[in-house]
């Protein structure tokens, strides 16, 4: 049996416990008195946590996929084995949660590496065989869930890019270079994010740099703290307890409406998540995105309760022919983006108990401003290009 200490906000919560059979635990200490690290680990300590659940919520903080086989491969583990990549990499991972040996803390001094811009590059270049530039040996122990490469860094006020080298150092930024198996989304999600920020959503902040890559403000991060101050987050498959392979509804994973009663049972603004969410659903579709699954939506917390994260990996997959088109969430009975119609939103409404009246005008409202700030945002230089132009026309094609 092993164990790795989990820290949360920088206090130590409990551990996660190997079992000589492979079997993971999570149990509280008996004096923690903080929050839960999961909705679906409330604080309690008569007894552990079992296999499942540590592995939504502490295996969801890993990346999929390549990226994945890659890194195991690298760090000279097992692909499946989410405990020893965790003792690998868990040391600045979304959200709060730090994991680390038994016998070690948290420093109070932050180590960092200052890169300068020939290292980033170079960084960056190196990804696919390199994921997270992740280096354990020199301290660089970084986690981030998800399959697209992209690499976790410290920025500072000027613009200089850094690797933290312990634990107590917090990434600010996320960078995500273009890969080549999908030319042009950097274009594509820069203009996703900004046209949703400019109807009135909130997403994280991103920037466009002509690399291409995309620079991406954490929102898991209070940047304006000396030290960064880490603040908790969970994606939608951690706090329903499913694992990261199951986060699409049609190998099981959540569904809109399972969202929906996620947020009415633990949001402390429901009468702001719930509109939030169903206009984020409407945003997905109008702009063509079929990958909106469960580990795409977050919660935050800041505070007492949670409230729905800011969106973000907003991307029109659509224009991709080889992408399927069938939806991460269906909208009621449409399990396709072509499938769906006014009806299948009133279906969905109905489901998951929004008013008709509401899910219609929130329909009509996000149409008109979407077709509205499309056209403006298309006709500045930073989107005037060909993979924003196939973006707005599929838009039109749903609106029409």
């Amino acid at each position: 049996m092993s164990e790795l200490v989990v820290y949360l906000l920088g206090r130590r919560a409990g551990r996660l416990i190997r079992k000589e059979n492979g079997n993971l635990q999570f149990r509280y200490d008996r004096d923690y008195e903080g929050r839960p690290v999961s909705q679906t680990m409330p604080v309690q300590t008569a007894s552990a946590y079992p296999h499942a659940l540590c592995r939504a919520v502490f295996g969801g903080l890993l990346l999929e996929g390549d990226a994945r086989e890659t890194l195991a491969r690298n760090l000279g583990v097992s692909a499946g084995n989410d405990y020893a990549l965790l003792d690998e990499l868990g040391g600045d991972c979304a959200g709060a949660i730090t994991l680390l040996e038994s016998e070690a803390e948290i420093p109070e001094e932050l180590a960092v590496r200052a890169l300068d811009d020939g290292q980033l590059d170079e960084l960056l270049r190196d990804l696919p065989r390199r994921p997270l530039a992740a280096d354990p040996q020199e301290g660089i122990r970084l986690s981030l869930a998800g399959g697209q490469p992209k690499l976790p860094v410290i920025l500072d006020e000027g613009g200089g890019a850094a690797l933290p080298l312990n634990s107590a150092a917090a990434t600010t930024h996320i960078i995500k270079p273009e890969p080549e198996r999908f030319p042009g989304l950097v274009d594509n999600e820069a203009f996703c994010m900004q046209l949703a920020h400019a109807v009135d959503l909130r997403v994280a902040r991103v920037e466009k740099s002509g690399e291409p890559y995309l620079l991406i403000e954490r929102f898991d991060r209070d940047l304006t703290t000396e030290p960064i101050r880490r603040l908790h987050q969970e994606d939608v498959c951690q706090a329903l307890g499913c694992p990261s392979e199951r986060k699409y509804q049609a190998e099981g994973g959540p569904t809109a409406p399972a969202v929906v009663d996620l947020l009415r049972s633990c949001s402390a603004v429901p009468a702001q998540d719930l509109p939030r969410f169903w206009e984020a659903l409407v945003f997905n579709w109008l702009i063509g995105n079929c990958d909106a699954h469960a580990k795409n939506f977050s919660l935050l917390y800041d505070g007492g309760s949670p409230s729905l994260a800011p969106l973000y990996d907003l991307v029109s997959t659509t224009v991709y022919p080889e992408l399927t088109t069938r939806l991460a969430m269906s909208i009621d009975g449409a399990k396709k983006i072509e499938e769906v119609d006014a009806g299948a939103w009133l279906k969905l409404a109905t489901e998951a108990r929004y008013s008709a009246r509401f899910a219609r005008q929130a329909i009509v409202s996000m149409i008109e401003r979407v077709l509205t700030q499309a056209e403006v945002l298309a006709g500045l230089p930073d989107h005037d290009n060909e993979n924003v132009k196939r973006v707005l026309d599929g838009i039109y094609d749903r609106v029409e």
